[in-house]
């Protein structure tokens, strides 16, 4: 289990130690994590248990999930301790809850490409009416604040204006005739939300738009491209391409994604946006394919997509975001790409 694994562990300590976050805001109070065992969620439910388990804080972990199995499956133990509450919900549908919850972080969303091309209006609803049923709860609760985990994908195309990436004000074009642009539009729309609770109903909200995020969260069934290579080559396969691979992405190690998430909710004032882009970590997919490949002697093949597979495929050409305005809220990243794949290659082969 991933939370016994000593090399996972050490890195959580290190960025509590390390970091701005002010950690002290959450002694004494409740966390709502939704999507609590997907890659990003699960990493933040890890960072709660940490500071109880390790530093002595009093914190209520509320984790929800649409299957209960898969909760327990990830968090084991832990689920049976007196802080730990599980909600096996589907945030697509009206949640009630009797206890106040300060704190929510809404990381539950459909980010896996294969479920968006299947399920373009379940993606779009999942992200609209869930984050209207988590603004109304957080309402409903008075909760200090809500985080939502938005997406990069959200600024839609580039333009030959953007120079250092995408920054936070800007806003590109998204084809709305495609199926695909349910999940942009989704996070573009989830994000007016927020801001028009803050406006209407004075809600305290702050949003994060993470890059390509990647590590030993990583669930099994994920079916984006990085969570592939490293599955491909951990069963002794060489990885196979169904692109050209010259996308040019931002990439995040998740401990680091999570630090940055937990900065802006403890750190940041009401209603700003932040990317979250590790500077030393903008590579193209085959650069990043051929760097895991390499970890253990395997190779990267190429082969076409099937038309299921490019109903998935983003159009933008470059996805590099802009981390300048984090890095002043004083987020210090620790992992730079190489370190964050062979950290998480040493990781999932311990756990597997």
């Amino acid at each position: 289990m991933l939370l016994e694994n000593k090399e996972y562990l050490a890195q959580i300590t290190q960025m509590v130690n390390e970091s701005e976050v002010d950690w002290q805001k959450l002694n004494g109070r409740s966390v709502m994590i939704t999507g609590a065992a997907g890659m990003i969620g699960s990493g933040m439910v890890d960072v709660l248990i940490s500071l109880i388990e390790n530093n002595g804080f009093q914190i209520e972990i509320f984790a929800l999930g649409r299957t209960e199995s898969k909760l327990r499956a990830r968090f084991g133990s832990y689920i049976d301790k007196a802080y730990f509450h599980i909600l096996p919900l589907d945030i697509s549908k009206e949640m009630k809850l009797d206890e106040k919850v300060d704190y929510i972080v809404h990381a539950a969303s459909n980010a896996d490409p294969a479920m968006m091309a299947k399920y373009p209006v379940d993606t779009l609803l999942a992200n609209v009416v869930g984050m209207n049923h988590v603004l109304e709860l957080a309402k409903n609760c008075q909760s200090k604040r809500v985080l939502y985990v938005s997406s990069g994908e959200m600024y839609g195309q580039p333009d030959d204006s953007l120079k250092n990436g995408f920054y936070e004000g800007y806003c590109g074009y998204v084809d709305y005739a495609n199926p695909r642009s349910s999940y942009p539009a989704g996070k573009r729309s989830a994000e007016v939300l927020c801001q028009s609770y803050i406006s209407q109903y004075g809600l305290d909200a702050v949003i994060v738009r993470p890059c390509h995020c990647y590590g030993p969260t990583m669930t099994a069934t994920d079916s984006r491209a990085m969570s592939q290579f490293f599955r491909k080559v951990l069963n002794g396969e060489d990885i196979v391409l169904k692109s050209d691979g010259t996308l040019e992405r931002s990439h995040c190690y998740v401990v680091d994604a999570v630090q940055a998430m937990y900065l802006v909710l403890l750190n940041s004032d009401t209603g700003e946006a932040y990317n979250i882009a590790e500077r030393r970590s903008v590579a193209s997919i085959r650069e990043i394919a051929s760097m895991i490949a390499a970890q253990k002697e395997k190779q990267v093949l190429f082969d076409l997509p099937n038309e299921m597979e490019k109903k998935g495929f983003s159009k933008v050409v470059r996805a590099v975001l802009d981390g300048t305005k984090l890095e002043k809220l004083g987020w210090k990243p620790m992992y730079p790409i190489q370190e964050g794949i062979r950290l998480t290659m040493k990781i999932l082969e311990e756990i597997q």
